[in-house]
């Protein structure tokens, strides 16, 4: 024998739902700075492209008045840049000084002897 249907939905009772409390958060110290984003105009991404394009090349002439100077100097320089993350900029510029070091200086006599300048040209 089959029951019928009315018979089961009525044996389930359906449970009804809490309503929970409203917490009392307190209020954000960020203020609406994130929500209230409004993007940038043209005239403004053209200027700090402007300047992005500017410090690039304040680099490129460091990376090369550094070739002139101590290499030391130059191999710390290049250290930094690529800390910074933004080595890929300049991959032309450092693999010339690079091998610029590596051509003058393949002895190592006169670079100086200290294990972190040793451990840069490694």
């Amino acid at each position: 024998m089959s029951t019928p249907v009315s018979a089961c939905t009525s044996l389930t009772k359906i449970p009804t739902l809490n309503i929970r409390p409203v917490a009392n958060f307190q209020p954000n110290i960020w203020g609406d700075q994130f929500i209230n984003y409004t993007p940038e105009d043209k005239v403004t991404r053209a200027c700090k492209e402007e300047q992005v394009e500017d410090l690039k090349k304040e680099v490129r002439r460091k990376l090369m008045a550094s070739a002139t100077s101590s290499p030391s100097h130059l191999l710390n320089f290049i250290d930094a840049v690529q800390r910074l993350g933004v080595a890929y900029h300049f991959e032309g510029e450092i693999e010339k000084a690079l091998q610029q070091i590596y051509g003058t200086l393949h002895d190592g006599s006169d670079m100086d002897g200290d294990l972190y300048n040793i451990a840069l040209r490694f």
